[in-house]
């Protein structure tokens, strides 16, 4: 993460273990269906760093995104949902002070068209309970939490289980809701237990190593979407889904081509300076007169001394150093200057990246051809893990022999999770998630591989799908507003994960976000298809 050299003689590499124990291996990030202690540990980990270390208590009260509650709502919000979980189950009395249920139970999520329009919600203290207060009443629930676990795991009936996951995962998805929010503010503070990465030679690496973002043939399959998950059921084998995830069910997708990565910042830049469109996504921000020393020491300008172009797609063209040198992304280190982040997904709402992926002549998957799309790459990548096996060591009346020991060859598909018949989770090594970076990471070497479920380089992926009520939809008893109260048309189906998704979500299969068209701060990103 740091170096230092002297010369082409030698160097040292200064390398610094990430501190967030996430790991990628389905078999180890989703092994039970219920979250251990162990993993509720390592999400308040990362929760006490986004909540303790980057956000300065001057920060607290404000609201960087002025369609939500103020940020200490979030600190309140996490343990009284929980706690309101565990006590629907558990039968047993709400943690104190039980008054935070009528503040801290729900938060605001209004229409971005008519802000006034807004689904039920908690009602808004004129003053919120104080930050010592509050941390005394999250060590309360977490010890509550912890105590239903302390005659074993297995005991938990599966009813409270469900409260139990439904907590842990409602808390995973605020982390990014925080982070996100975190990032329109300039008092924000980098994580502590990292180091500020090197964006002008990260730019200058992924520039060397692009490649053409190729279109990949996608054939007409029939592919299983959601899963199965009674909620009446004792089998606590079975991992959990939200309502909007279940049942399984069957669907023919029809043939398609799908280019292989996302839109990059500088695709959309292209986009903007050629459509002479002044308006930039929120997550970029811009300086006027600001300088960043030219094109030098980092991004470069693809043999052109007077612009940037990528020479991909099918309005590739140049755009001015003017246009470029004043915009900067902004991330959990500060403003990254947009020359060294080209290489990376843009983030933006559906309806600006709509725009482009018209402008670059294409548009953005529906929901049944992203998944159709996913469901490709599984087959793929199972096919060469057999094929690579098949290579290693010869196999002799189905099993193998190496070095003189015989032994049964892995499945294909070991580094799966399974429930029932169909594969739930995903293995994520090649995938920016769980924090493996702060930010996103460049797209522009991956153009020739066809990018998978959460691959897109650190961004959720859009689909152009409301989202809507499916066949054998019904809403979910514990939590039964999660999903309806948002059949309103103007949400789309994302999916994936962003790098800040943990890997229980971004690694499930059937696992179901949305934002709506035109909410400018989520981090979500978009590939390009095509009809055939």
């Amino acid at each position: 993460m740091g170096q230092w050299s002297r010369g082409d003689a030698y160097g040292l590499h200064f390398l610094q273990k990430s501190s967030m124990p996430f790991s990628l291996i389905p078999s180890l990030y989703a092994a039970e269906p219920l979250p251990t202690v162990q993993d509720w540990k390592a999400l308040w980990q990362a929760w006490d760093v986004v909540t303790k270390d980057m956000m300065p208590d001057e920060e607290l009260q404000e609201k960087p995104i002025k369609l939500r509650n103020a940020c200490i709502f979030y600190l309140g919000h996490i343990p009284t949902f929980l706690d309101i979980q565990l006590t629907k189950t558990t039968g047993n009395a709400p943690t104190e002070p039980a008054a935070y249920y009528s503040i801290f139970e729900r938060g605001i999520d209004p229409d971005v068209d008519n802000p006034e329009h807004c689904h039920t919600h908690s009602e808004i203290p004129d003053e919120w309970p104080s930050v010592q207060e509050i941390m005394t009443y999250q060590d309360r629930v977490r010890s509550r939490l912890q105590n239903l676990y302390k005659n074993g795991q297995d005991k938990i009936p599966r009813d409270i289980g469900r409260a139990i996951w439904v907590g842990f995962e409602h808390e995973l998805m605020h982390i990014e809701t925080l982070l996100y929010m975190m990032l329109q503010s300039d008092r924000t503070l980098p994580p502590p237990h990292t180091v500020q990465p090197d964006f002008a030679k990260l730019a200058q690496q992924a520039h060397e190593s692009r490649v053409s973002n190729l279109w990949f043939d996608i054939p007409e399959q029939t592919i299983t979407l959601g899963m199965d998950d009674p909620e009446d059921s004792t089998d606590n084998s079975r991992h959990f889904g939200w309502d909007n995830e279940k049942p399984a069910r069957q669907t023919k997708v029809h043939a398609f081509q799908a280019q292989g990565r996302a839109i990059t910042n500088e695709e959309y830049a292209q986009y903007l300076y050629n459509s002479k469109i002044k308006h930039i996504p929120a997550s970029w921000s811009s300086i006027p007169n600001a300088h960043t020393n030219g094109a030098t020491n980092g991004s470069q300008t693809n043999g052109n001394s007077n612009g940037y172009s990528n020479g991909n797609g099918h309005h590739a063209s140049q755009v001015p150093d003017s246009f470029i040198q004043d915009k900067f992304v902004r991330t959990v280190y500060g403003l990254v200057p947009l020359k060294y982040a080209l290489d990376w997904p843009v983030f933006a709402s559906y309806d600006e990246l709509a725009g482009c992926a018209a402008w670059m002549g294409g548009r953005i998957p529906t929901f049944e051809e992203a998944k159709s799309i996913y469901a490709h790459v599984n087959k793929q990548k199972r096919a060469e893990a057999e094929g690579t096996l098949s290579k290693t060591v010869p196999a002799v009346n189905g099993h193998l022999v190496n070095d003189g020991v015989e032994e049964t060859p892995p499945s294909s598909s070991s580094a799966l999770v399974k429930d029932g018949s169909s594969e739930l989770f995903f293995e994520l090594t090649e995938a920016n998630v769980g924090f493996r970076h702060w930010h996103p990471m460049p797209v522009t070497s991956r153009g020739n591989k066809l990018a998978g479920q959460s691959e897109m380089g650190g961004v959720w992926e859009w689909t152009s799908s409301p989202l809507e009520r499916h066949e054998g939809f019904e809403p979910m008893s514990l939590y039964p507003l999660y999903t309806t109260d948002f059949f309103d048309g103007k949400h789309n189906v994302v999916l994936g994960g962003s790098w800040a998704t943990h890997p229980r979500i971004a690694g499930r299969a059937s696992f179901v976000n949305w934002y709506q068209r035109n909410y400018p701060y989520a981090w979500v990103g978009a590939r390009l298809v095509r009809d055939v």
